[in-house]
Parts: structure tokens; C-alpha cells; sequence
């Protein structure tokens, strides 16, 4: 799995720019992606910490530049070769169906916990390429299911259905 990681476009020096920093791993399509043998459209990365700091170092040791999204604890990080959105590993609690989320930080099984289907709720840490499944994704990519994680998923996040719809 290493191997594939660091195949992808700017990841050797992501990984290397984030050595000496808060765990951090990639998540959600990408993981999917290269599990089934396809190359990632977008580089997601999780941090057990404050992805805004992580972000603003990586940026200044790639020369490169973070964007960041307070709100939501997020920041995308643009530097040579490489373009990837960074977001503290996170919990979410919503007001009201379809409202956006308030978010506070947690940990990377409660992230993984909080995401729309079990192939999308896996991670790779970064820099070794251990995958990290806690709700089965692999399994469930391996048989082609589509399984949501909780019983409020739709209700949250009414788009989730063309989701599963799309990767059906």
C-alpha cells in the first residue's frame, strides 16, 4: 500500500513535509480508490490535531500555500505538485436535518465514524500505509455494498442518497 501511496502525485514530499507532526492519514475516496486499483481524484487527510497548524508547516515547508477554513477546522494546501484538504479528525452533531454541522474535534475512530458509508470510512496512516477499517469497509467494497453507517445518515445529510446512488 505504500507503494501506491507514494505513487500518487506530490505524496512523497507530503509525507515528508509532515514528519515530526501530529499523526495524520489519508482518508475517505482516496482509500477507497486505491483499494480497488484506481488512481484518487481528490487527496483527503485526516489529523489528530489541529489540521490548521499541520497545514501553515506543510505549507512553509513545501513553499506552498493553506487556505484555511476555520469553521469547519479544515484547510486545503496548495504546493508544487500537490493539491490536498487537510481537516482535524472531528464529530459532528446536527441541529436539524440537510443544516451543516457543529463540529468539535475527536478522534480518528470517531471521524471514521461520522462519515456517510463504510467504504468511505477507512483510513491509511501516513507515512507506513497501515489501512485502518473499523466498520468493515474493506469487506464491503470487496462484495459491492453500499452500507451507511448510522440510522440518521440520510436524515443528516440528505445527499448522501445520490452518493450511494453514484457508486452503485
Amino acid at each position: 500500500m505504500r507503494e501506491r501511496i507514494e505513487a500518487l502525485p506530490g505524496m512523497p514530499a507530503l509525507i515528508s513535509a509532515l514528519d515530526g507532526l501530529p499523526p495524520a492519514y489519508l482518508v475517505g475516496g482516496a482509500v477507497r480508490d486505491l483499494l480497488r486499483g484506481a488512481s484518487p481524484v481528490d487527496l483527503d487527510v485526516v489529523v489528530e490535531g489541529d489540521a490548521l497548524a499541520v497545514a501553515r508547516a506543510v505549507a512553509e515547508r513545501l513553499a506552498g500555500e493553506a487556505h484555511e477554513h476555520d469553521r469547519f477546522g479544515t484547510a486545503t494546501l496548495r504546493a508544487p505538485g500537490l493539491v490536498v484538504d487537510l481537516a482535524t479528525a472531528r464529530r459532528e452533531a446536527y441541529a436539524e436535518p440537510g443544516a451543516l454541522p457543529e463540529v468539535e474535534p475527536a478522534s480518528l475512530e470517531e471521524d471514521l465514524a461520522r462519515r456517510d458509508f463504510t467504504i468511505n470510512a477507512m483510513a491509511i496512516a501516513l507515512p507506513d500505509g497501515t489501512v485502518v477499517d473499523p466498520h468493515g469497509g474493506q469487506a464491503d467494497l470487496a462484495g459491492g455494498v453500499i452500507r451507511v453507517l448510522h440510522d440518521r445518515s440520510f436524515v443528516d445529510d440528505p445527499t448522501r442518497l445520490l452518493r450511494a446512488l453514484r457508486y452503485e
